[in-house]
């Protein structure tokens, strides 16, 4: 049912406003309802509702969500139809295959180390999971059209109300209202990326252990490919390419991806007796820059609207819910003092460089990388060749002092001269 137009009604009065009802905004709202904060959540768009994206769910995302109050985890293995994957394998610009496994060893007695599940359904049952707390109001469909910060509170107006807040957390996306009203921090047009994306059914040659897939395109680099296996027999597959380089060369993503199921030598073959179930959908990414300018006076960003998206693979879910993690403790320690200045608040950055700054810093080294075929080509075949590289950059999904160790360029340097 649509929301009706209303009236403009003021100062509802909440503790914390949060912008944007996706994995960042309602994991913020569930870690802080028990505390009995009044927290309002604002969305544009009424739940469920569809969102373009590969639908892998990390480990992250698992670990996240296990430390969720009142059962949540479990929940989402009973309730949410969803692909157990274990994996995932490369194909270089050269077309070999690397493929690499989450956990190293894996036992058949471990729960898997990560999902594939479509959005629509994942974000719906987060969404849904509010309405079991009478401390958070949701407003769908209500579009944000000013914040103006006070040096007591904040106003939120929509197009029906104002919400005056303590504290405004923005989690509504790339092109977040909240970071452009109250941040410095904006986009950068050399960090953005384009996908297309569509579902399939009838694609062939999955994993057995549903490893999600990447094809890295020798012409496009560092562009790929996706191939995601999805619950029912479907897949979902698309193309991500940096912004920058589809103005260049000129393409068009729907042709271009076209291009791919059509002709490419690994892709096609799979897609011969496929059928397209859905539209190809695009929208833009801004990949994971820096970790500053997260916060300020009154504000925190989550997710996609700090622009957290992983510069290497474009995920993002797992990125956007651990922010919210870190910012629930931010949050309470500041309700606890009385003060939400930007230096108290500064405490989130702080937390998001020790979560996140490592796995960032190998990410940027990985897609430098990516631009020479070459190297690329021969990092695959020295791991297919030598099985304690292979596990070395398999256990990168767990290990932070391997992924330290990738963030270091002379890494690459010292492989190709064989030291």
């Amino acid at each position: 049912m649509r929301l009706l137009s209303l009236p403009l009604m003021l100062n509802h009065e909440f503790d914390i406003a949060i912008v944007g009802a996706g994995p960042a905004g309602a994991t913020l709202a569930l870690s802080l309802a028990p505390t009995g904060r009044r927290i309002a959540i604002v969305d544009k768009q009424l739940f469920p509702r569809e969102m373009i994206c590969g639908d892998a769910l990390s480990g992250q995302v698992n670990n996240v969500l296990k430390r969720m109050p009142d059962g949540i985890y479990q929940d989402f293995l009973d309730q949410v139809v969803k692909t157990p994957s274990w994996g995932v394998r490369f194909f270089s610009p050269g077309n070999d295959p690397l493929e690499l496994p989450f956990l190293v060893p894996t036992t058949k007695d471990q729960e898997p180390p990560g999902y594939i599940c479509p959005r629509v359904d994942f974000d719906n049952f987060l969404f849904q999971r509010l309405k079991n707390y009478s401390n958070i109001e949701r407003f769908e469909g209500r579009t944000v059209k000013e914040i103006k910060t006070e040096s007591d509170h904040v106003l939120i107006t929509t197009d029906t109300q104002t919400i005056q807040a303590e504290l405004v957390v923005g989690a509504d996306g790339l092109n977040s209202s909240v970071r452009q009203s109250v941040s410095e921090r904006q986009l950068d047009k050399g960090y953005y990326c384009m996908a297309i994306r569509a579902y399939f059914e009838g694609v062939t040659d999955f994993h057995p252990e549903n490893f999600i897939e990447l094809v890295f395109l020798k012409e496009l680099l560092p562009a790929y490919f996706w191939i995601f296996p999805e619950v029912n027999g479907r897949a979902n597959a698309g193309l991500g390419i940096p912004y920058a380089d589809m103005i260049k060369k000129r393409l068009s993503l729907k042709q271009t991806m076209e291009q791919l199921i059509q002709e490419h030598p690994l892709i096609a073959p799979r897609f011969r007796n496929a059928t397209m179930v859905t539209k190809p959908k695009a929208r833009g990414l801004a990949l994971h820059r820096n970790l500053k300018q997260l916060s300020g006076d009154r504000y925190l960003l989550l997710g996609d609207a700090a622009l957290l998206v992983d510069p290497f693979t474009g995920e993002g879910v797992g990125n956007a819910m651990a922010s919210a993690e870190s910012a629930t403790a931010v949050i309470k320690d500041c309700f606890n003092s009385g003060e939400f200045s930007s230096t108290r608040l500064h405490a989130y950055d702080k937390r998001i460089e020790r979560r996140m700054g490592m796995e960032h810093s190998t990410s940027a080294s990985l897609l430098r990388f990516a631009h020479f075929p070459k190297l690329f080509d021969l990092v695959v075949r020295k791991a297919n060749k030598n099985k304690p590289f292979k596990e070395l950059l398999a256990s990168a999904f767990t290990n932070d002092d391997v992924r330290k160790k990738l963030a270091n360029p002379l890494f690459y340097a010292r492989l190709v001269i064989g030291i």
